[in-house]
């Protein structure tokens, strides 16, 4: 017997796993070998600012504090680093930087944007008449984390690799079951394979495809992230991840000729060296249709309850609402945002 078995070590599991360990609560994680996540492939860009409209992200003023405070801890808790700040590079046109400009004079933004420029030469990038610069962005480096997390929780002797099968899940007498595994709460992180999980209600999820690659380019430069319609992220040693595509229809985990393309005609746009494709990658985000991650009990089963929909800004999110879901599943009374609360779907 044990309190909480996780199902699922993308990032809402592996982020909800360091809590519980931190916290001294025990628990299981069950990882399907078979199954790779969206987080493993994601580039885990760090960007404060939604450009469209030049807002703040959703609630960043809370979560950034929150987000390199926790991940500094499991840093330290692997002795493995894996958020690099960088600076990001928004190339800007004339008729961005009215908009711009007024962010800047009415100073709620000053924690993220550093300055408003015009001509900047980055080797092997084509002239940038105009941009904006951020501060507190980056990336983090998901795969490392999350397969860095795999061998402490092995080691710890949370993991359990199986594949959970949803029928051979029974719950009684305020139990969850499952094979010879008995808790008092089962927690649902699986991303995209939640839209299809028949505990809960559909039609929750809008799932989104996305495509990204990685390329060599000896010339290009590396001390910022630019971002314009795509991103070129450096990750060291000459190379850089480049993304993403968006992709509402025919939702799959597989390249296609389309999204690389895509990729590669954007690319061409802003760099005027030569590169190398060294991988290409897809992968499904789980995406919510309200936009908001999910989280809670399930108000009808008080032993089933999911963390899941983090989305295309997870990287910042999970740190937070990983804290918000454990103090939900050790007081369901606990205050929570109703934004995110699993109930808003029932």
């Amino acid at each position: 017997m044990t309190k909480y078995i996780i199902v699922g070590q993308g990032l809402a599991g592996t982020l909800l796993a360091f809590q519980m360990h931190k916290h001294k609560i025990p628990f299981k994680i069950i990882v399907d070998p078979t199954q790779k996540s969206a987080s493993e492939v994601a580039a885990g860009l760090i960007n404060p600012l939604v450009f469209k409209r030049l807002t703040k992200t959703w609630m960043a003023d809370a979560l950034f504090p929150k987000m390199y405070e926790t991940y500094a801890e499991i840093e330290n808790l692997l002795s493995t680093k894996f958020i690099e700040q960088k600076e990001m590079i928004k190339p800007l046109t004339e008729q961005d930087l009215p908009m711009w400009q007024k962010r800047i004079e009415q100073g709620k933004m000053n924690h993220y944007i550093k300055r408003i420029n015009k001509n900047l030469k980055l080797e092997g990038f084509k002239p940038i008449e105009h941009y904006g610069a951020l501060t507190q962005t980056g990336s983090c480096n998901l795969n490392l984390m999350i397969q860095g997390m795999r061998n402490f929780l092995r080691q710890q002797n949370y993991l359990i690799k199986d594949h959970l099968k949803i029928e051979d899940v029974t719950f009684e007498n305020n139990h969850v079951y499952w094979k010879n595994h008995a808790a008092e709460k089962i927690i649902f992180c699986r991303g995209y394979q939640d839209a299809k999980n028949a505990l809960f209600p559909e039609g929750s999820f809008y799932l989104t495809k996305g495509e990204l690659i990685e390329i060599e380019a000896k010339a290009l430069c590396e001390d910022y992230i630019l971002n314009k319609n795509l991103f070129v992220l450096p990750t060291g040693n000459h190379r850089f991840k480049v993304g993403a595509t968006y992709q509402w229809d025919n939702i799959n985990a597989e390249t296609s000729e389309e999204g690389k393309s895509e990729l590669l005609t954007k690319l061409d746009k802003l760099i005027d060296t030569d590169y190398t494709v060294l991988n290409h990658w897809a992968g499904v985000r789980p995406t919510v249709k309200d936009r908001r991650p999910i989280l809670g009990i399930h108000p009808q089963n008080s032993s089933l309850a999911i963390f899941n929909g983090l989305g295309t800004k997870g990287v910042m999110l999970a740190p937070y609402f990983s804290e918000q879901m454990l103090k939900l599943l050790e007081d369901p009374h606990a205050e929570t945002d109703n934004e995110v609360i699993l109930d808003r779907f029932f």
